[in-house]
């Protein structure tokens, strides 16, 4: 752990804090890569794996999860226009002081928050969330501290696309029709007017000759 801790060049008080506290008996070291990866998506891999619903021991009322790791944060991505739209709020108990915060500023401020909020907002609320929290450890790039132990990277599983419901799929038929007859109307106008063109065109040289 030295040696690691001495390469690593983040807060190292915050990076381990905490860490006595948990039993690593029998505990696998998972690592997340979250560069690329969809906020959600990842956050709910990452709380199943901190829930030990991965596991066939799994109990709700027993902490058996394992240690997530988590690198990359500054890269991770949203869809639609959450980076904008999506706010952080809190009050501050004083009258009139509530506070907000964009998915955008929250970035530029610390991005590991972004994901810890997303993960712990996926856990239950009962008494082993704290020692759940301990387990995630979240950072910005990609150097951590844990190189001295049996790291596992984590494999994202290929997503599944939801079928399209039947409302949507005749609206897309049609929409497709429409285009298709749209098409087929062009093409038939250029055919007339170039049929057109060509007959004036035969009368003119008739006339002349």
């Amino acid at each position: 752990m030295a040696a690691s801790s001495q390469a690593f060049s983040g807060n190292l008080k915050k990076a381990l804090a905490g860490l006595r506290r948990i039993n690593l008996d029998g505990l696998r070291w998972r690592v997340f890569d979250a560069k690329g990866q969809v906020l959600g998506r990842l956050s709910s891999h990452i709380a199943t794996v901190l829930q030990g619903k991965d596991k066939p021991t799994y109990a709700p009322n027993r902490e058996d999860g394992d240690m997530c790791i988590v690198l990359n944060a500054k890269d991770i991505s949203v869809t639609g226009r959450k980076m904008t739209h999506k706010f952080y709020r809190w009050h501050t108990g004083y009258v009139g002081n509530l506070k907000e915060r964009s998915l955008k500023d929250q970035m530029e401020k610390d991005p590991t928050e972004v994901i810890r909020k997303a993960v712990l907002r996926m856990l239950p609320r009962n008494k082993l969330r704290d020692d759940r929290d301990r387990k995630l450890r979240i950072f910005s790039g990609s150097e951590h501290p844990f190189n001295d132990r049996p790291l596992e990277p984590f494999v994202m599983p290929p997503r599944n696309v939801r079928e399209m419901r039947p409302r949507a799929r005749r609206a897309l038929v049609r929409a497709q029709k429409k285009l298709e007859q749209g098409n087929t109307m062009v093409n038939t106008r250029r055919k007339k007017d170039g049929a057109d063109a060509s007959s004036g065109e035969v009368k003119s040289t008739d006339a002349t000759a």
